[in-house]
């Protein structure tokens, strides 16, 4: 039997909106993450609705031992620092004037409060002129349509970890608070234990996915668009009106793959995209969900 909603894991629902964002129909989405078609209309609906996929049943047990001015004084012991851990916080909760309670009763209290544990957000800080390029950009493209928007063709490079513990630092917030100074930080990343993927992708067809076996460098990146790129852009769009997304890394704008770019202009064409766009990290998220699905 087809997964039901309530046992869909977070990956999976994620999936499923990423899906529905990129136009994949609902049966489309169903098979592709593995659930009934059901699933995939009250998860995309409870997304649009209240901007979280997260499932969580009424609890029908005895009566929660922290009573509500209590979850109050709870969250500001987590607002207070965001990094502690479950242990950390009930030890603080038990230093005060109310009853002691267990971790699984903390545990509990802040996932009924929407209060996870997530990773925190990296957004890059916009300089004027960031804003000035970006509201220029807009102004370009409003009157762009989707089939304008069909002939770009998106590029990432993404590490995925092989192994679950990656050392990085969580903070626990709201869905809503992911912009809050708090809520926002770099993370420790572990040594080993990932892989490095290139991948591009347009809503033509998914390109393909090459696992970068060292430091991108020019070098590097040059001998990806020439063997992998170039051939994707002439098989998606024959008549040369293909659009190609490069973004502002380094390696991406050094002289010889400009050179190379420029050699090709009558083939395809490219969108240089801006610093610190958070149209950049939508993209980078859809393209991880593609690449994972591919």
């Amino acid at each position: 039997m087809m997964g039901k909603a309530v046992d869909l894991s977070e990956f999976d629902r994620g999936e499923i909106v990423m899906a529905r964002r990129l136009e994949m129909s609902i049966t489309e989405t169903a098979r592709l993450v593995g659930c009934s078609r059901s699933a995939v209309v009250i998860i995309h609906a409870k997304w649009i609705n209240d901007g979280d996929t997260s499932s969580r049943r009424q609890d029908v047990g005895r009566p929660c031992v922290i009573k509500e001015k209590e979850r109050w004084r709870l969250s500001r012991l987590v607002k207070q620092n965001r990094r502690q851990t479950v242990a950390q916080l009930t030890a603080q909760y038990n230093a005060g004037p109310s009853a002691s309670v267990s971790e699984h009763t903390v545990q509990r209290t802040l996932l009924d409060r929407g209060l996870c544990s997530r990773l925190p957000t990296r957004v890059p800080l916009m300089t004027k002129r960031h804003r000035q390029l970006h509201l220029q950009l807009a102004r370009e493209h409003r009157d762009w349509t989707m089939d304008e928007w069909k002939r770009v063709a998106w590029s990432i490079e993404s590490r995925f970890l092989i192994h679950h513990v990656d050392g990085r630092v969580r903070v626990r917030r709201l869905p809503n608070e992911q912009l809050l100074p708090s809520c926002r930080a770099g993370h420790t990343q572990a040594g080993g234990g990932g892989i490095m993927l290139w991948g591009t992708l347009s809503l033509a067809a998914l390109g393909p996915v090459v696992v970068v076996e060292q430091t991108m460098k020019a070098v590097n990146y040059l001998n990806i668009i020439e063997d992998q790129l170039h051939p994707y852009m002439t098989f998606v769009f024959p008549t040369g009106n293909g659009i190609f997304q490069l973004d502002n890394a380094p390696c991406h704008k050094a002289r010889i793959v400009l050179e190379w770019f420029e050699e090709h202009t009558d083939e395809f064409h490219l969108m240089s995209w801006l610093p610190n766009s958070e149209l950049k990290h939508n993209h980078v998220r859809i393209s991880r969900l593609c690449m994972t699905a591919a």
